[in-house]
């Protein structure tokens, strides 16, 4: 039986030393943490005295991985492996059931039925026995050690996890170091196939509610029509919109705001305006740079020297390489 340093040194193996070819050891890392952390710190007592193992079904774990993948695949279309042609079969999964140009407003309110279907063939593609991945009896495997399950065994054919009840404690009472390792590490990994900004905060994040930018309005007081359509704004129903898509640039930074119509905002959604509006807002940003202090701190922050017009360039071009779409506006 291994005490705490060991397991959190071979913990730490695992994520930085493991075979990884996608990203599934990360997200069963995750699991097994907030898993535990949810458990009764007596109950947790009373199976080490007992030397009771924790039974984790796979649909359990199903479930949560759908929630991880989710997020990563549908709203930041984060990339999760190094071939572009061969996606993780959890990706395939939320892209047959929910289909490639799939907008999402939250998972939450996602249909149960898709949910539900996701879940399960998520379990048996990722978990099951007639599939070759093999995250479950991969995981705490560690080249060129001994075969040692430090934190569980399991059962293919009975569809779970039996995790040990030393390791339920380990994870309980070092969830919060050891998520935030979990989150760096798979970052990191991303990093190396990835070219999105803010990607840890992406790889962290769940629901994340955004903010109102109403406020924003004031800062472009002076813009009296329509950034897409240019028709004349009506005070009642004029809208804030990030010219590159939130879920894409997970900021709201001045510098990609505009005051746009009630129409034209909810045509746009989620996607990218043509090109000529790319040189409007790089035009606008350079007309009003001076005038307003918070454009120009904003732009600042894309480059001190005060050449940000490649940055955005930059933002654009890559927003459409990751599948954004361009959308037709007046």
């Amino acid at each position: 039986m291994m005490d705490d340093e060991e397991l959190r040194n071979y913990f730490i193996s695992i994520l930085t030393k493991g075979s990884k070819s996608n990203t599934y050891k990360f997200a069963l890392a995750r699991f097994l943490l907030e898993y535990s952390d949810k458990q009764d710190l007596g109950s947790i007592k009373n199976k080490i005295n007992n030397n009771e193992k924790e039974i984790v079904s796979f649909s359990k774990i199903a479930e949560k991985f759908l929630k991880y993948y989710w997020h990563q695949e549908c709203k930041y279309r984060i990339r999760q492996n190094y071939d572009p042609n061969n996606h993780p079969s959890v990706v395939k999964v939320i892209r047959e059931v929910f289909g490639e140009k799939y907008i999402p407003g939250y998972f939450s309110s996602m249909p149960r039925e898709k949910k539900e279907n996701a879940e399960e063939k998520i379990r048996e593609r990722v978990f099951g026995m007639g599939y070759r991945s093999q995250v479950v009896p991969r995981f705490q495997k560690l080249k060129g050690q001994p075969d040692r399950h430090p934190f569980y065994e399991w059962d293919i054919s009975s569809g779970h996890l039996e995790i040990k009840p030393e390791a339920l404690s380990f994870f309980h009472r070092n969830y919060t170091i050891l998520t935030k390792a979990v989150f760096f590490e798979w970052s990191k990994f991303l990093e190396k196939i990835n070219t999105l900004p803010r990607l840890i905060a992406k790889v962290q994040s769940e629901e994340v509610r955004r903010r109102s930018l109403t406020s924003y309005q004031s800062v472009f007081q002076d813009q009296i029509d329509c950034f897409y359509c240019n028709r004349e704004l009506d005070e009642r129903q004029t809208h804030v919109d990030h010219f590159i898509p939130w879920s894409y640039i997970f900021e709201d930074e001045p510098w990609n705001l505009v005051l746009a119509c009630q129409q034209c905002n909810l045509r746009k959604s989620d996607s990218l305006a043509g090109l000529n509006f790319r040189n409007n807002l790089i035009n606008r940003n350079r007309d009003y740079q001076k005038e307003i202090p918070e454009l120009r701190k904003s732009l600042l922050s894309l480059d001190a020297d005060n050449n940000w017009v490649p940055v955005i360039k930059h933002h654009y071009h890559n927003c459409k390489e990751y599948g954004f779409t361009v959308r037709d506006l007046p």
